[in-house]
């Protein structure tokens, strides 16, 4: 097990939502509702802006330790490099929530493709930043902390992005060919039909 492996060693960890504790999940048998996809959707939003703020906050710990660093350069364009792509990905995650529940466009099912696709390309970058400064000796071992909290908080994030297809997949399936998903009958119901209701009861 590498230093990578073990988690947080700054105390300045992402406080992320566990979106395996988001019940259904994603990948549970059987009809999510829309709501179910939501909460996913959500989640993956909030932890994309923790993680960018967590990030953020390691820039000044760069700065302090920039002469023991062998690149400091190497750890500001990791960090900034990820910290744009998280926003934009942030962005993106936050215009598909918004457009749901009302519509479902092939567009938005794009998006979430491709953020998963642009994750799992990008996590090669990681084990080069990992494999070239991290994974052997250091001339300050006191650096090493605060590369791999950068290194596991870029890499853990797009992991998390991995299940965008499968979101995709489901909101897809929802929405059928005609592209929205179908009414919510208890909020959809006008005034005749509500009457109709009370008095058949």
């Amino acid at each position: 097990m590498t230093d990578l492996d073990r988690g947080p060693a700054t105390g300045r960890g992402a406080a992320v939502i566990r979106r395996d504790d988001i019940l259904p999940a994603l990948s549970d048998e059987g009809t999510l509702s829309l709501e179910d996809i939501l909460r996913h959707l959500r989640a993956w939003h909030v932890n994309t802006l923790e993680t960018t703020a967590s990030l953020r906050a390691l820039r000044p710990r760069i700065g302090e330790l920039a002469g023991q660093l062998e690149s400091p350069a190497a750890a500001v364009e990791h960090l900034d490099l990820f910290v744009d792509w998280f926003d934009r990905a942030a962005a993106d995650l936050e215009r598909v929530v918004t457009a749901l529940p009302d519509d479902v466009p092939r567009t938005h099912l794009d998006t979430l493709r491709q953020i998963a696709s642009n994750a799992a390309a990008e996590q090669r970058r990681c084990l080069v930043f990992r494999d070239t400064w991290i994974n052997r000796p250091l001339s300050y071992e006191q650096t090493r902390p605060l590369l791999s909290e950068l290194a596991r908080l870029t890499r853990d994030q797009l992991e998390e992005y991995r299940d965008l297809t499968v979101a995709a997949e489901r909101l897809e399936g929802l929405a059928g060919p005609g592209g929205r998903p179908p009414p919510d009958r208890s909020r959809s119901l006008g005034r005749r039909a509500l009457f109709t209701r009370w008095f058949d009861r």
